[in-house]
């Protein structure tokens, strides 16, 4: 909470000083106009720092637990809203959880099994008794002392008020039945018996107040004892008005009850004082305890049934489940990333920013990443982004709103008229002003395109939902008719808008303003219609859109013709899908002549395929050549031999007729001489004539036998000559068979030689095509990278991840995002806005009784248990017309109350390095799809618990320590999930830390801040991609100015304070000399420049916003605000501590450093991480001046990089004239 500070309205409760709200105090001041004065009270205020050695004692740190991080600032134990007039609103008194569960901690102790159990039985009790403080039924004894006694605190204020006793009420001399009356109508009487026991304590304090309040009673003093139902905006419980007593009575009753008044020591009380509207509701609860601590409980019990969304589950997801062996690292693989930046993985959507000044190539890589991972209508989980300082979080989460409004603008262009774009039936419900709402709600495929932005801080979510509709967020030159409600956008925002694209929500108060704003502002004279396509003339008034609406149903706007806005939409999309075709056809020239071309290498493989099969088939013609001349003599050796053969065996079977002629001649003969064989008379006769026969006879028997062997002979010669002739013709035939298979061979080969020479000319045709093809492609390729020289990637992409100089150009470049294809995109974005828009100026009346009805719920002006679906369908009316909305975590849950798992469709978390894990819960249980936005090497989650503590709570509830709320952030607990993104090494630990999907190029600071940043915080990471200003600088160039420390003393250094204050004299005399030369430049003259106050109020306002003066120590800041009031007032918020920097810029940043000679433990701790001064360098987009001392602060840790670095001057404080 708040330090006492009465120029912030903060002030101390003490005896003799009047409250706010009395006679004397604070409510002499007339509140502004419409406005009334509300009134916080904190009772028994206790500094954070005591809670620690209560959680040393219970955990019994070790000393090395004992040097961990401690919680600053002051809590208190209870606080509660008091009107104007100084009475209790009922209903908002809220316990401290912290001061409770130090009770608790003391008594029954951690070691009890229901240690921290009963919170909630503990404040219905606490509001009972404030209740009836506030009513006069529990009465209040005065006393200027108080004997400290046991569990009691002395004075507290300066008084020693005690609660009392109140017969009149029914209480006899106890308390608990007083607690009890009070307590009844609300818990019932079983628990009305149970808080009786609470008062027991203070009995014995009853009997000393009795009669005084007895009197007072009949003297009509005290009020009546009812009050008003707690519905609503609560009312002041009647007839009493509070004074000192009454809070130091409710104070000590408090610190006593939970017995934290001797560990706490919450002996002081303050009050803070604002202006509200008269119907404002209050809240407390807000600053004493957690904002989670409710939806944390349901979605725990949720989840506890199996009632989680992916997302949640992914985020939950224990260490060793996150597929770490997944990872790749972006900046050792730009390969893939450009496998990710083709054409066709553009989305079809682009936010209308300038063409020529298209996403940074990381910043396209996460945003198709993110599309490829979590668009479809399946998909579901949680894409991180590492977003350093500078390197465009707002610029990229732009162009994930287009991607995702033209995927639901895809869907509306399938209706066939604006009617279908809603169920049939009406969901309908009564207001309490006696209205019967009526809402007709989306079909269920145009819902899941919801975008919620949410952060911890409102700072962070604003700068995306302020920035997203304002018209410098577009390029109006390019887009002269980027028109969609730019008026109610106007109204809304308070800075001239170009179209609701988004909405500042959150806690009530944003979204009664914009539903008054954007909704029902009806200016005095008629409105201009705000009509898409169409420019708004200037001097036009701008009106809300149910006005808007009213006028397209009376006929007095023009209405977008369906059929027609479909037809625009669809041309627009074929247009992007026609360049996107035509780029990826660049994309495959490009592939070939990055590398070899696959066609022309196969093309002469081909070639050379054929003239060696030609050569082959040659030589092996060659082979078949000297084998038929071989087959050619064996065929005619054959033949001859076949045909001697024949010859062989003619002679043979002549010999055999011979022979036979022979025989027969010898068988004649023999025959003939056996015929005259002589008789037996002439053998008788004559011995010597038959002998001479029979000589004769035996030598013609011998010749005849003799002649018919040689016939036998001959004819076996004729017989085996036959058989060889018979082979030597088979000899013959085969050799002759063998000779033409061999000529047929050759005749074969010689085709195919032909052929082969054909097929090889045939190639080296298509190589010498394919080279004149390739020619002109790379004409077309130098031609398309002289038009565009950042849209078609180099070898800047293929050179090795450590050339420093390739990466530069690498990531300044757009692979394939042209200037033509780039409009396009952003042309059918528009298109998709005016289809949107389409829709109600078709449906005017039904959209007007939706909204009537939306607005309600926006507001939270519901019955009591709304449901949920009707819920639902209002949000999901809302993101229709205004597709996003922003909100802080804290402020979530009761915005979309009774909102469910996965009802809404994407959360943008921004400045998550910022933001504890558990504040995230519901949000991510709420929605399907989550991208995590934000950096851990900027500022870390402010945590008021001791670090110390936190680590033994985790310990006592068995939880890893890791999931510590100081120990992480939900940036870094999403970062792990990422399948893309990169290393980082860890300051001081050797170890390294894996990123999202890192955003590398800085456009914000000048050389010197972002050199520091990249080498502290980022291991060189990012990429310098900043213009030169065309103004001249405010500050010469970036200085440490060497003031001395005192040698003891505090952080505040008066010297450092002064030197500043001279600083910035100068800076703002360099403003009002800009303002000069712009007067000079222009033909008309700025309306600022005829009037001497409004050149006085342009003056400060350029002045304040051109510097930011900042300090790690709050010391320091206190001693700067009382310094600068008169140049810089708080209401300006340009002094404070680095945390209130982030995600701001400014020209010249002032980092004052403070602290004494002694002080070297403060200096540690502010340079132990890179992390406070990475923010405080690049909040400077020109010059970063250090106020501190020197010798004490150049040599420590990270300040001694920027110590070094050679365009930091180093000079002692100069004297201003």
């Amino acid at each position: 909470m708040e330090a006492v500070d009465h120029r912030n309205l903060m002030f101390e409760v003490r005896r003799g000083r009047p409250l706010p709200w009395e006679p004397g105090g604070l409510n002499a001041r007339k509140p502004k106009r419409d406005r009334v004065w509300r009134h916080t009270v904190y009772a028994g205020v206790f500094a954070i720092a005591d809670v620690r050695p209560v959680l040393e004692r219970a955990f019994e740190f070790t000393e090395s637990e004992r040097e961990l991080g401690s919680g600053t600032g002051d809590s208190a134990l209870l606080s509660f809203a008091v009107d104007d007039k100084g009475r209790l609103l009922s209903g908002t008194a809220t316990l401290s959880g912290c001061g409770w569960a130090v009770g608790r901690t003391l008594s029954p102790g951690p070691d009890d099994t229901k240690w921290l159990d009963g919170f909630d039985a503990a404040q219905d009790i606490v509001r009972k008794v404030a209740l009836g403080i506030g009513t006069g039924k529990v009465p209040v004894a005065s006393s200027d002392r108080a004997e400290r006694r046991g569990r009691a605190l002395g004075l507290i204020a300066g008084a020693g008020a005690r609660v009392a006793i109140d017969l009149a009420t029914g209480g006899l001399t106890a308390i608990p039945a007083v607690l009890g009356v009070v307590a009844s109508p609300a818990l019932g009487q079983a628990g009305a018996k149970a808080v009786e026991k609470v008062g027991d304590a203070f009995a014995k304090d009853a009997a000393e107040a009795t009669k005084s309040a007895i009197e007072r009673r009949r003297d009509g003093k005290s009020g009546d004892a009812s009050g008003p139902g707690d519905t609503g905006t609560p009312a002041a419980a009647p007839g009493k008005i509070l004074d000192v007593d009454d809070l130091v009575a409710i104070t000590r009753w408090l610190a006593e009850e939970l017995g934290v008044a001797e560990a706490l020591q919450p002996n002081s009380i303050r009050v803070k004082c604002v202006e509200v509207k008269p119907n404002e509701p209050p809240s407390t609860n807000e600053i004493l305890n957690s904002f989670y601590v409710d939806d944390l409980k349901l979605v725990a019990d949720a989840a506890e049934s199996g009632d989680i969304g992916v997302a949640l589950s992914d985020f939950l997801r224990a260490e060793d489940e996150v597929g770490a062996a997944r990872r790749v690292d972006v900046r050792e693989r730009p390969d893939m990333v450009l496998g990710a930046l083709t054409p066709g993985a553009m989305p079809t959507g682009r936010w209308p920013a300038a063409p020529d000044r298209p996403l940074a190539a990381s910043q396209q890589f996460a945003v198709n990443d993110a599309v490829d991972r979590l668009m479809s209508p399946q998909a579901r989980g949680v894409y991180a982004v590492n977003g350093p300082p500078g390197t465009g979080k707002t610029t990229m989460l732009r162009d994930l709103i287009a991607a995702i409004v033209v995927e639901r603008a895809g869907r509306l262009a399938t209706l066939g008229s604006a009617r279908d774009a809603f169920a049939g039936d009406p969901l309908t419900w009564p207001t309490e002003s006696g209205w019967n709402r009526r809402l007709y709600p989306l079909r269920p495929d145009l819902a899941g395109f919801e975008i919620v932005v949410a952060s911890a801080n409102n700072g962070a979510v604003e700068n995306v939902t302020r920035e997203v509709p304002a018209e410098k967020s577009i390029d109006r030159a390019t887009f002269p008719g980027a028109e969609y409600l730019s008026g109610p956008a106007t109204l809304a925002t308070g800075v001239p808008c170009w179209g609701a694209v988004a909405a500042v929500l959150g806690n009530r108060g944003n979204r009664r303003h914009f539903s008054d704003a954007f909704w029902w502002t009806d200016p005095a004279r008629p409105c201009s219609g705000s009509k898409p396509g169409e420019e708004a003339e200037p001097d036009e008034t701008p009106c809300g859109l149910h006005i808007l609406l009213r006028g397209l149903e009376d006929g007095a706007g023009e209405r977008v013709i369906w059929s027609e806005a479909v037809a625009r939409f669809r041309e627009a999309r074929t247009a992007v899908d026609r360049l996107a075709r035509t780029r990826t056809e660049l994309l495959a020239m490009h592939t070939r002549h990055a590398g070899s071309d696959e066609t022309l290498e196969g093309l002469k493989k081909q070639v050379q395929r054929c003239g060696d099969l030609a050569r082959k088939l040659r030589v092996e013609r060659a082979g078949l050549m000297m084998s038929v001349a071989n087959a050619a003599e064996c065929a005619r050796q054959a033949r001859v031999a076949a045909d001697a053969a024949v010859d062989d065996c003619r002679r043979a079977s002549d010999a055999v007729d011979d022979a036979k002629s022979a025989r027969d001649a010898a068988t004649a003969t023999l025959q003939g001489h056996q015929s005259s064989k002589p008789g037996w008379w002439r053998r008788l006769r004559s011995w010597r004539v038959y002998s001479a026969w029979q000589a004769q006879n035996a030598e013609l028997v011998g010749e005849a036998r003799a002649a018919a062997q040689r016939v036998t002979d001959a004819q076996a010669h004729v017989s085996e000559l036959a058989g060889t002739s018979r082979d030597r013709a088979g000899e013959a035939d085969a050799a002759k068979a063998d000779l033409s298979a061999r000529e047929k061979r050759v005749s074969r080969c010689d085709n195919d030689i032909a052929q082969a020479d054909r097929d090889m000319q045939a190639a080296a045709d298509a190589v010498a095509r394919r080279e004149d093809e390739l020619r002109a492609e790379a004409e077309l390729l130098a031609r398309a990278r002289a038009r565009w020289p950042i849209a078609i990637p180099g070898s800047e992409w293929t050179a090795a991840p450590d050339d420093v100089a390739a990466m530069r150009r690498r990531e300044l470049s757009a692979p394939w995002m042209d200037e033509e294809f780039a409009a396009a995109r952003s042309r059918l974005f528009l298109a998709a806005l005016d289809l949107h828009w389409a829709v109600s100026t078709n449906e005017p009346a039904l959209m007007r009784r939706n909204l009537n009805a939306v607005m309600d719920v926006v507001r939270g002006e519901v019955p009591a248990g709304f449901p949920a679906e009707k819920a639902l369908a209002a949000w999901q009316m809302l993101f229709f017309v205004v597709p996003v909305v922003s909100t802080t975590f804290a402020s979530l849950s009761r915005m979309f109350a009774g909102l469910g798992r996965e009802a809404l469709g994407w959360l943008f978390v921004d400045e998550a390095g910022q933001a504890v894990p558990q504040a995230s819960i519901g949000a991510l249980w709420r929605t399907q799809r989550a991208v995590v936005v934000g950096d851990p090497r900027q500022l870390e989650p402010i945590v008021s618990l001791p670090m110390a503590g936190q680590y033994k709570l985790a310990d006592h509830f068995r939880v890893d320590r890791a999931w510590a709320p100081g120990s992480t952030s939900v940036q870094q607990i999403a970062d792990r999930l990422n399948v893309h993104g990169t290393w980082l090494p860890e300051p001081g630990s050797g170890g390294r830390t894996w990123v999202g999907s890192p955003l590398r190029v800085h456009r914000r600071c000048d050389r010197l801040m972002f050199e520091v940043s990249n080498a502290i915080a980022y291991d060189h990471m990012m990429v310098y991609g900043a213009s030169d200003p065309a103004e001249p600088d405010l500050v010469d160039a970036s200085v440490w100015i060497d003031v001395p420390a005192g040698p003891t003393g505090g952080k505040w250094n008066p010297e450092e304070g002064r030197c500043v204050r001279d600083l910035l004299l100068d800076i703002r005399d360099r403003v009002e000399q800009r303002m000069h030369r712009e007067v000079q430049q222009s033909n008309d003259p700025p309306p600022w420049s005829l009037d001497e106050e409004l050149w006085r109020e342009e003056l400060q306002r350029r002045f304040a916003e051109s510097v930011f003066v900042v300090s790690p120590f709050r010391d320091v800041v206190r001693g700067l605000r009382q310094t600068l009031s008169n140049l810089l007032p708080a209401r300006l918020e340009r002094v404070g501590t680095v945390h209130v920097t982030q995600g701001k810029e400014a020209e010249v940043v002032i980092l004052v450093l403070g602290t004494s000679d002694e002080q070297s433990g403060s200096r540690g701790w502010a340079a132990g991480r890179p992390n406070l001064l990475n923010v405080a360098a690049t909040r400077a987009k020109r010059r970063l001046v250090i106020v501190g001392d020197h010798g004490n602060w150049s040599g420590l840790r990270h300040f001694n990089v920027l110590a070094q670095h050679p365009n930091l001057v180093v000079e002692r404080p100069r004297i201003r004239p």
